[in-house]
Protein backbone atom coordinates (compact mmCIF):
# COMPACT_ATOMS: atom_id res chain seq x y z
CA UNK A 1 0.00 0.00 0.00
CA UNK A 2 2.81 2.39 0.91
CA UNK A 3 4.58 1.58 -2.33
CA UNK A 4 1.42 2.39 -4.32
CA UNK A 5 1.03 5.74 -2.57
CA UNK A 6 4.61 6.71 -3.37
CA UNK A 7 4.02 5.79 -7.01
CA UNK A 8 0.93 8.05 -7.14
CA UNK A 9 2.89 10.91 -5.59
CA UNK A 10 5.67 10.57 -8.16
CA UNK A 11 3.16 10.48 -11.03
CA UNK A 12 1.37 13.56 -9.67
CA UNK A 13 4.62 15.50 -9.42
CA UNK A 14 5.58 14.51 -12.95
CA UNK A 15 2.17 15.66 -14.27
CA UNK A 16 2.45 18.93 -12.35
CA UNK A 17 5.87 19.56 -13.85
CA UNK A 18 4.51 19.03 -17.37
CA UNK A 19 1.58 21.37 -16.67
CA UNK A 20 3.82 24.18 -15.43
CA UNK A 21 6.12 23.83 -18.43
CA UNK A 22 3.25 23.89 -20.93
CA UNK A 23 1.43 26.73 -19.17
CA UNK A 24 3.76 29.28 -20.74
CA UNK A 25 2.09 28.91 -24.12
CA UNK A 26 -0.95 26.67 -23.81
CA UNK A 27 -4.16 28.39 -24.94
CA UNK A 28 -2.53 31.73 -25.77
CA UNK A 29 -1.27 33.34 -28.97
CA UNK A 30 -2.08 30.27 -31.04
CA UNK A 31 -4.06 31.99 -33.82
CA UNK A 32 -3.55 34.92 -36.19
CA UNK A 33 -6.31 36.54 -38.25
CA UNK A 34 -5.95 37.93 -41.77
CA UNK A 35 -8.53 40.53 -42.89
CA UNK A 36 -9.04 41.59 -46.51
CA UNK A 37 -11.55 43.82 -48.32
CA UNK A 38 -12.20 41.86 -51.53
CA UNK A 39 -14.36 44.56 -53.13
CA UNK A 40 -11.78 47.31 -53.06
CA UNK A 41 -11.10 50.32 -50.88
CA UNK A 42 -13.82 52.76 -52.07
CA UNK A 43 -17.56 52.39 -51.41
CA UNK A 44 -20.84 54.26 -51.67
CA UNK A 45 -23.70 54.30 -49.19
CA UNK A 46 -26.39 51.62 -49.37
CA UNK A 47 -30.07 52.35 -49.90
CA UNK A 48 -30.92 51.33 -46.34
CA UNK A 49 -27.60 49.75 -45.35
CA UNK A 50 -24.95 52.15 -44.05
CA UNK A 51 -22.48 51.10 -46.76
CA UNK A 52 -23.17 49.11 -49.91
CA UNK A 53 -21.09 46.00 -50.64
CA UNK A 54 -18.67 46.51 -47.74
CA UNK A 55 -17.62 42.92 -47.12
CA UNK A 56 -14.74 41.80 -44.93
CA UNK A 57 -13.11 38.42 -45.44
CA UNK A 58 -11.36 36.89 -42.43
CA UNK A 59 -9.24 33.75 -42.27
CA UNK A 60 -7.65 32.16 -39.20
CA UNK A 61 -4.21 30.55 -39.09
CA UNK A 62 -2.99 28.23 -36.35
CA UNK A 63 0.62 29.34 -35.88
CA UNK A 64 1.77 26.37 -33.80
CA UNK A 65 3.97 23.79 -35.52
CA UNK A 66 2.25 21.51 -37.98
CA UNK A 67 1.76 18.00 -36.65
CA UNK A 68 4.02 15.22 -37.90
CA UNK A 69 1.69 12.28 -38.50
CA UNK A 70 4.09 9.76 -40.04
CA UNK A 71 6.16 7.34 -38.02
CA UNK A 72 9.84 8.02 -37.42
CA UNK A 73 12.65 5.53 -36.83
CA UNK A 74 14.36 6.15 -33.52
CA UNK A 75 17.17 4.37 -31.72
CA UNK A 76 16.11 3.06 -28.29
CA UNK A 77 18.11 1.48 -25.48
CA UNK A 78 17.08 -1.98 -24.32
CA UNK A 79 18.17 -3.88 -21.20
CA UNK A 80 18.06 -7.66 -21.13
CA UNK A 81 17.08 -9.89 -18.19
CA UNK A 82 19.60 -11.67 -15.96
CA UNK A 83 19.67 -15.42 -16.26
CA UNK A 84 19.18 -17.52 -13.13
CA UNK A 85 22.91 -18.31 -12.95
CA UNK A 86 23.81 -14.63 -13.34
CA UNK A 87 21.31 -13.66 -10.68
CA UNK A 88 22.76 -16.22 -8.22
CA UNK A 89 26.30 -15.03 -8.93
CA UNK A 90 25.29 -11.40 -8.46
CA UNK A 91 23.53 -12.23 -5.18
CA UNK A 92 26.67 -13.95 -3.87
CA UNK A 93 28.77 -10.93 -4.78
CA UNK A 94 26.35 -8.53 -3.10
CA UNK A 95 26.56 -10.47 0.15
CA UNK A 96 30.29 -9.79 0.30
CA UNK A 97 29.84 -5.98 -0.10
CA UNK A 98 29.03 -3.93 2.99
CA UNK A 99 28.69 -0.38 1.59
CA UNK A 100 25.74 1.02 -0.34
CA UNK A 101 28.02 2.68 -2.90
CA UNK A 102 29.76 -0.61 -3.72
CA UNK A 103 26.44 -2.41 -4.15
CA UNK A 104 25.12 0.28 -6.55
CA UNK A 105 28.34 0.23 -8.53
CA UNK A 106 28.11 -3.56 -8.94
CA UNK A 107 24.47 -3.40 -10.04
CA UNK A 108 25.27 -0.67 -12.59
CA UNK A 109 28.13 -2.70 -13.96
CA UNK A 110 25.91 -5.75 -14.51
CA UNK A 111 23.21 -3.51 -16.08
CA UNK A 112 25.68 -2.05 -18.58
CA UNK A 113 26.53 -5.56 -19.76
CA UNK A 114 22.85 -6.14 -20.65
CA UNK A 115 22.32 -2.82 -22.48
CA UNK A 116 21.80 -2.77 -26.26
CA UNK A 117 20.32 -0.44 -28.91
CA UNK A 118 17.53 -1.16 -31.37
CA UNK A 119 15.67 0.76 -34.09
CA UNK A 120 11.95 1.29 -33.60
CA UNK A 121 9.23 2.98 -35.69
CA UNK A 122 7.12 5.32 -33.51
CA UNK A 123 4.74 8.23 -33.98
CA UNK A 124 6.49 11.52 -33.01
CA UNK A 125 5.38 13.48 -29.96
CA UNK A 126 4.03 16.83 -31.27
CA UNK A 127 4.42 18.77 -28.06
CA UNK A 128 4.60 22.13 -29.89
CA UNK A 129 1.44 21.45 -31.92
CA UNK A 130 -1.86 22.53 -30.40
CA UNK A 131 -5.23 22.35 -32.13
CA UNK A 132 -7.82 25.08 -31.58
CA UNK A 133 -11.60 24.81 -31.40
CA UNK A 134 -13.49 27.96 -32.40
CA UNK A 135 -17.03 29.01 -33.38
CA UNK A 136 -17.13 30.25 -37.00
CA UNK A 137 -17.06 34.07 -37.21
CA UNK A 138 -20.42 35.55 -38.15
CA UNK A 139 -22.36 38.75 -37.70
CA UNK A 140 -25.85 38.37 -36.32
CA UNK A 141 -27.27 36.35 -33.44
CA UNK A 142 -23.92 34.94 -32.28
CA UNK A 143 -21.48 37.57 -31.05
CA UNK A 144 -18.17 35.84 -31.70
CA UNK A 145 -16.43 38.58 -33.69
CA UNK A 146 -16.31 42.35 -33.52
CA UNK A 147 -15.04 44.87 -36.05
CA UNK A 148 -13.35 48.02 -34.83
CA UNK A 149 -14.08 50.69 -37.44
CA UNK A 150 -12.47 54.07 -36.81
CA UNK A 151 -13.09 57.37 -38.61
CA UNK A 152 -9.71 58.74 -39.71
CA UNK A 153 -8.72 62.33 -40.40
CA UNK A 154 -8.01 63.24 -43.99
CA UNK A 155 -4.39 63.48 -45.01
CA UNK A 156 -2.99 66.83 -43.96
CA UNK A 157 -6.01 67.71 -41.83
CA UNK A 158 -5.33 69.22 -38.41
CA UNK A 159 -6.35 67.01 -35.49
CA UNK A 160 -7.47 68.90 -32.35
CA UNK A 161 -5.28 68.27 -29.34
CA UNK A 162 -6.78 65.64 -27.05
CA UNK A 163 -9.25 64.45 -29.72
CA UNK A 164 -10.42 60.90 -29.14
CA UNK A 165 -10.75 58.31 -31.93
CA UNK A 166 -14.21 58.18 -33.45
CA UNK A 167 -15.31 54.53 -33.19
CA UNK A 168 -18.28 53.53 -35.35
CA UNK A 169 -21.04 51.86 -33.29
CA UNK A 170 -22.51 48.48 -34.07
CA UNK A 171 -26.05 48.61 -35.42
CA UNK A 172 -28.09 45.44 -35.04
CA UNK A 173 -31.17 46.29 -37.05
CA UNK A 174 -30.53 43.50 -39.58
CA UNK A 175 -30.83 40.97 -36.74
CA UNK A 176 -34.08 39.04 -36.53
CA UNK A 177 -35.93 38.13 -33.37
CA UNK A 178 -36.47 34.42 -33.01
CA UNK A 179 -35.02 31.16 -31.79
CA UNK A 180 -31.59 30.37 -33.16
CA UNK A 181 -29.31 27.39 -32.82
CA UNK A 182 -25.69 27.58 -31.75
CA UNK A 183 -23.25 27.36 -34.62
CA UNK A 184 -21.24 24.13 -34.65
CA UNK A 185 -17.70 24.54 -33.37
CA UNK A 186 -14.92 24.15 -35.94
CA UNK A 187 -11.48 22.63 -35.37
CA UNK A 188 -8.31 24.32 -36.60
CA UNK A 189 -5.40 21.89 -36.63
CA UNK A 190 -1.87 23.02 -35.84
CA UNK A 191 -0.22 24.82 -38.75
CA UNK A 192 -3.44 24.92 -40.80
CA UNK A 193 -5.62 27.71 -42.23
CA UNK A 194 -9.36 28.03 -41.72
CA UNK A 195 -11.84 28.61 -44.54
CA UNK A 196 -12.29 32.24 -45.58
CA UNK A 197 -15.34 33.75 -43.86
CA UNK A 198 -17.15 36.53 -45.74
CA UNK A 199 -18.98 38.94 -43.43
CA UNK A 200 -21.31 41.79 -44.54
CA UNK A 201 -19.84 44.54 -42.38
CA UNK A 202 -21.62 47.28 -44.33
CA UNK A 203 -24.98 46.10 -42.97
CA UNK A 204 -24.03 46.03 -39.29
CA UNK A 205 -22.04 49.19 -38.55
CA UNK A 206 -23.61 52.62 -38.72
CA UNK A 207 -21.28 54.46 -41.06
CA UNK A 208 -23.13 57.57 -42.20
CA UNK A 209 -20.43 60.17 -42.91
CA UNK A 210 -18.23 60.31 -45.94
CA UNK A 211 -14.52 59.97 -45.31
CA UNK A 212 -11.60 57.67 -44.61
CA UNK A 213 -11.93 54.72 -42.22
CA UNK A 214 -9.83 51.91 -40.81
CA UNK A 215 -11.13 48.45 -39.96
CA UNK A 216 -9.80 45.47 -38.00
CA UNK A 217 -11.42 42.30 -36.67
CA UNK A 218 -11.35 41.13 -33.04
CA UNK A 219 -12.13 37.50 -32.19
CA UNK A 220 -14.11 37.40 -28.96
CA UNK A 221 -13.41 33.72 -28.31
CA UNK A 222 -9.66 33.38 -28.98
CA UNK A 223 -7.12 34.90 -26.58
CA UNK A 224 -3.88 36.75 -27.28
CA UNK A 225 -1.91 37.97 -24.27
CA UNK A 226 0.08 40.42 -26.44
CA UNK A 227 -2.97 42.59 -27.21
CA UNK A 228 -4.47 45.23 -24.89
CA UNK A 229 -7.85 43.47 -24.81
CA UNK A 230 -6.16 40.04 -24.49
CA UNK A 231 -8.09 39.00 -27.61
CA UNK A 232 -6.84 38.01 -31.05
CA UNK A 233 -6.89 40.92 -33.50
CA UNK A 234 -6.45 41.02 -37.26
CA UNK A 235 -4.39 43.37 -39.39
CA UNK A 236 -5.84 46.80 -40.13
CA UNK A 237 -7.10 47.94 -43.54
CA UNK A 238 -8.29 51.35 -44.78
CA UNK A 239 -11.26 52.23 -46.97
CA UNK A 240 -13.12 55.32 -48.13
CA UNK A 241 -16.86 55.97 -48.12
CA UNK A 242 -18.22 58.43 -50.68
CA UNK A 243 -21.23 60.65 -49.83
CA UNK A 244 -23.55 59.07 -52.35
CA UNK A 245 -26.47 56.66 -52.31
CA UNK A 246 -29.22 55.63 -54.72
CA UNK A 247 -32.80 55.50 -53.45
CA UNK A 248 -35.52 54.08 -55.69
CA UNK A 249 -38.03 56.68 -54.56
CA UNK A 250 -38.95 60.22 -55.56
CA UNK A 251 -37.32 63.10 -53.73
CA UNK A 252 -40.50 63.87 -51.72
CA UNK A 253 -40.67 60.26 -50.50
CA UNK A 254 -37.00 60.35 -49.51
CA UNK A 255 -37.43 63.55 -47.53
CA UNK A 256 -40.57 62.30 -45.74
CA UNK A 257 -38.90 59.00 -44.72
CA UNK A 258 -35.32 60.21 -44.46
CA UNK A 259 -34.70 58.64 -41.05
CA UNK A 260 -35.69 55.23 -42.43
CA UNK A 261 -33.06 55.41 -45.19
CA UNK A 262 -30.42 56.70 -42.76
CA UNK A 263 -31.33 54.46 -39.79
CA UNK A 264 -32.12 57.44 -37.64
CA UNK A 265 -31.71 61.20 -37.79
CA UNK A 266 -28.76 62.04 -40.08
CA UNK A 267 -25.53 63.08 -38.42
CA UNK A 268 -23.54 63.93 -41.54
CA UNK A 269 -22.83 67.41 -42.92
CA UNK A 270 -23.64 66.67 -46.55
CA UNK A 271 -24.77 63.91 -48.89
CA UNK A 272 -25.60 63.18 -52.53
CA UNK A 273 -28.70 61.19 -53.47
CA UNK A 274 -29.78 59.68 -56.77
CA UNK A 275 -33.58 59.49 -56.75
CA UNK A 276 -36.33 58.49 -59.15
CA UNK A 277 -38.19 60.98 -61.35
CA UNK A 278 -41.67 60.20 -62.67
CA UNK A 279 -40.59 61.18 -66.19
CA UNK A 280 -38.51 57.99 -66.66
CA UNK A 281 -35.13 59.25 -65.54
CA UNK A 282 -33.33 59.81 -62.24
CA UNK A 283 -31.97 62.93 -60.59
CA UNK A 284 -29.02 63.69 -58.33
CA UNK A 285 -29.56 66.04 -55.38
CA UNK A 286 -27.11 67.44 -52.89
CA UNK A 287 -28.15 68.07 -49.29
CA UNK A 288 -26.15 70.11 -46.78
CA UNK A 289 -26.66 70.85 -43.09
CA UNK A 290 -26.55 74.52 -42.16
CA UNK A 291 -26.57 75.60 -38.53
CA UNK A 292 -28.89 78.54 -37.85
CA UNK A 293 -28.82 79.87 -34.27
CA UNK A 294 -27.66 76.50 -33.00
CA UNK A 295 -30.32 74.48 -34.86
CA UNK A 296 -29.72 72.43 -38.03
CA UNK A 297 -31.43 73.34 -41.28
CA UNK A 298 -31.11 71.18 -44.36
CA UNK A 299 -30.73 72.64 -47.83
CA UNK A 300 -31.57 70.54 -50.91
CA UNK A 301 -30.81 71.27 -54.56
CA UNK A 302 -30.73 69.30 -57.79
CA UNK A 303 -27.36 68.73 -59.46
CA UNK A 304 -28.26 66.92 -62.68
CA UNK A 305 -30.42 64.32 -64.37
CA UNK A 306 -29.38 60.70 -64.86
CA UNK A 307 -30.42 58.46 -67.72
CA UNK A 308 -32.85 55.76 -66.59
CA UNK A 309 -31.17 52.47 -65.70
CA UNK A 310 -27.75 54.06 -65.17
CA UNK A 311 -25.91 55.12 -62.03
CA UNK A 312 -24.06 58.37 -61.52
CA UNK A 313 -20.36 57.98 -60.74
CA UNK A 314 -18.73 59.78 -57.82
CA UNK A 315 -15.03 60.29 -57.01
CA UNK A 316 -13.05 61.87 -54.18
CA UNK A 317 -11.06 65.01 -55.07
CA UNK A 318 -10.00 66.25 -51.63
CA UNK A 319 -11.42 67.04 -48.20
CA UNK A 320 -15.14 67.72 -48.78
CA UNK A 321 -14.57 67.92 -52.56
CA UNK A 322 -16.12 65.45 -55.00
CA UNK A 323 -16.69 64.88 -58.70
CA UNK A 324 -19.98 63.58 -60.13
CA UNK A 325 -20.29 62.22 -63.66
CA UNK A 326 -23.57 61.12 -65.24
CA UNK A 327 -25.08 60.20 -68.57
CA UNK A 328 -28.04 62.55 -68.50
CA UNK A 329 -31.67 62.16 -69.50
CA UNK A 330 -31.14 63.61 -73.01
CA UNK A 331 -28.17 61.31 -73.69
CA UNK A 332 -25.41 63.83 -73.27
CA UNK A 333 -22.90 63.71 -70.38
CA UNK A 334 -22.22 66.01 -67.49
CA UNK A 335 -19.16 66.29 -65.24
CA UNK A 336 -19.68 68.21 -62.01
CA UNK A 337 -17.45 69.16 -59.13
CA UNK A 338 -18.84 70.04 -55.69
CA UNK A 339 -16.97 71.69 -52.84
CA UNK A 340 -18.80 71.34 -49.52
CA UNK A 341 -16.29 73.49 -47.65
CA UNK A 342 -18.59 76.43 -48.31
CA UNK A 343 -22.15 77.06 -47.13
CA UNK A 344 -24.00 76.15 -50.27
CA UNK A 345 -21.47 73.96 -52.10
CA UNK A 346 -19.46 75.47 -54.91
CA UNK A 347 -20.61 73.74 -58.11
CA UNK A 348 -18.85 73.67 -61.49
CA UNK A 349 -20.26 72.05 -64.62
CA UNK A 350 -18.71 70.62 -67.79
CA UNK A 351 -20.67 68.94 -70.60
CA UNK A 352 -19.26 66.18 -72.81
CA UNK A 353 -20.49 64.04 -75.68
CA UNK A 354 -21.46 60.42 -75.07
CA UNK A 355 -20.80 58.25 -78.09
CA UNK A 356 -23.43 55.64 -78.86
CA UNK A 357 -22.60 52.20 -77.48
CA UNK A 358 -19.96 53.48 -75.07
CA UNK A 359 -19.99 53.74 -71.29
CA UNK A 360 -17.99 56.72 -70.03
CA UNK A 361 -15.92 56.31 -66.88
CA UNK A 362 -14.92 58.88 -64.31
CA UNK A 363 -11.24 59.01 -63.39
CA UNK A 364 -9.18 61.30 -61.19
CA UNK A 365 -5.51 62.11 -61.66
CA UNK A 366 -3.67 64.44 -59.28
CA UNK A 367 -6.99 65.68 -57.93
CA UNK A 368 -8.33 66.60 -61.38
CA UNK A 369 -11.45 64.74 -62.66
CA UNK A 370 -11.77 63.60 -66.26
CA UNK A 371 -13.93 61.32 -68.39
CA UNK A 372 -12.59 58.44 -70.44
Amino acid sequence: MLRTRWLLVLLSLAFLGCTVEAGEFFGENLVTVKLTLPKGDTYIRGTTNPVANLVAEVALTNVTEKEKLTKETVSVTTVGFLSSDELIALTDKLKKEATKEAILEMINAETEKKKATADKDVFPVNQKSIGVAYPPPELGPHEVINFVITKLPEEGAAVPEGAKPVIIPRDNKPDHVGRVDWSPVKYLAAGENSPVYSLPVGEYYRISEAGLYSIKAVLLTVGDSNKPQKLTESNEEKFRVLPFKKVDQKIDELRRNWEFYERGYPSFEYMLYQVVNGAGYDEVYWVQRIMVRGSPRWEWERVCTVKGGTLAQVAFLGPKKYAVMAVQAKGDGGLYTLDFNTVGPTLTTKAFEVKEGTTPKLKVEAGVPAVE
